[in-house]
């Protein structure tokens, strides 16, 4: 079959899902995922062990799924393309020893891709009609200078995109990122893990105002976040309801809902900076597992808007960890010539746990 697009192979083991999803172009034609969420709630997070135990039985039949769902066959695909950071880095091994291989085998160009550009691309990701996701785009024209604001479980950051390829990160955060303040605040609240939707799900009942928390790093005056001050005092408060003789069920909703507001407000405000740093920027592109809550979602999506920008954001099922976007972003690398077809280079590429944009 003739297809007008490269066709990619795209892997991602980065952490605790084994994904694997075939692309044309930017049209995903299949998107499989392994979860391990319920092996690893019993431990309260994932163990990077486990985790990798899990991804080298799952990865073959993951393999041979993703094939089959996309009816392509590996002599027809033209690029192999893998995660190779950040994330844990004997789960990355999987998923980037699996994909290296295949490419020598095969005889297939290589390319090696930043978990974070996949996050902050995956709504420029098209279904297999080559339609846009709702919130993403068909078109790629005026789009740049933009700003990314990628928030998951272990980043949040703010980044300048000059251009696909040329990025600048201008905030980041400098402890706990969002999504770990939410999981914590989770077990805090005894939701198990991962405890970040149940406390977005919690705070829908919760009424604003009721219970407060300080908006984190609002007077530094640069883009930065930090958030291991605001679990330190969602901390302090759980106590101090508790040894009040209050039972958890007569405060817990508007303790979320009070959580989630300051986190909302946090990232409006450094956001609303950004931009105003940046007078020329055309769009927001936003991405990571954190906005699973549809409610960041709306709000960030509010700001946005409200200064003339256009808002991009994935599918649900591209804004967690997954393989879609990593083939996404492996296309425009593919685009800009950055793929390796010497089987020496493939080998050596390695992982790379704390790989920065």
């Amino acid at each position: 079959m003739k297809h007008n697009e490269p066709v990619i192979i795209a892997f991602d083991t980065s952490c605790d899902d084994t994904s694997i999803a075939i692309l044309e172009g930017r049209k995903v034609l299949s998107s499989v995922v392994s979860s391990q969420v319920e092996i690893h709630a019993q431990w309260g997070g994932v163990v990077p062990d486990i985790a990798r135990r899990e991804h080298e039985k799952n990865i073959p039949m993951v393999y041979e799924e993703a094939l089959k769902k996309a009816k392509i066959k590996i002599e027809d695909v033209d690029y192999v393309a893998a995660t190779y950071g950040p994330g844990l880095a004997i789960d990355l091994e999987v998923g980037l020893a699996f994909a290296k291989e295949l490419a020598i085998k095969y005889n297939k160009p290589f390319v090696p891709v930043n978990h974070m550009e996949g996050h902050m691309f995956s709504g420029l990701s098209l279904n297999s009609k080559g339609k846009a996701n709702p919130g993403g785009v068909v078109e790629l024209d005026n789009l740049f200078p933009a700003l990314a604001l990628l928030i998951s479980g272990k980043h949040t950051e703010l980044v300048l995109i000059n251009k696909i390829g040329d990025y600048k990160k201008i905030g980041e955060t400098l402890d706990d990122a969002v999504g770990e303040a939410f999981d914590k605040v989770g077990r805090m609240l005894n939701f198990g893990y991962p405890g970040g939707p149940v406390v977005c799900e919690f705070a829908k009942k919760g009424v604003s105002g009721n219970i407060k928390f300080t908006i984190p790093m609002k007077n530094s005056g640069d883009m930065n976040f930090s958030y291991s001050g605001l679990k330190t005092a969602a901390l302090y408060k759980t106590k101090e309801l508790r040894e009040a003789g209050k039972q958890d069920k007569e405060w817990v909703y508007d303790f979320c809902r009070g959580f989630l507001d300051t986190v909302i407000d946090s990232l409006n405000l450094k956001l609303k900076m950004a931009v105003e740093s940046n007078p020329g920027v055309r769009t927001l592109f936003v991405g990571g597992g954190v906005f699973n809550s549809e409610e960041i979602v709306r709000k960030i999506g509010n700001t946005a808007r409200s200064y003339g920008l256009t808002y991009i954001y994935s599918d649900q099922e591209y804004r967690g960890d997954n393989a879609g976007m990593i083939g996404v972003s492996a296309y425009f690398n593919i685009l800009n010539g950055k793929y390796l077809s010497n089987v020496d280079e493939i080998r050596k590429v390695d992982r790379d746990p704390r790989l920065s944009l």
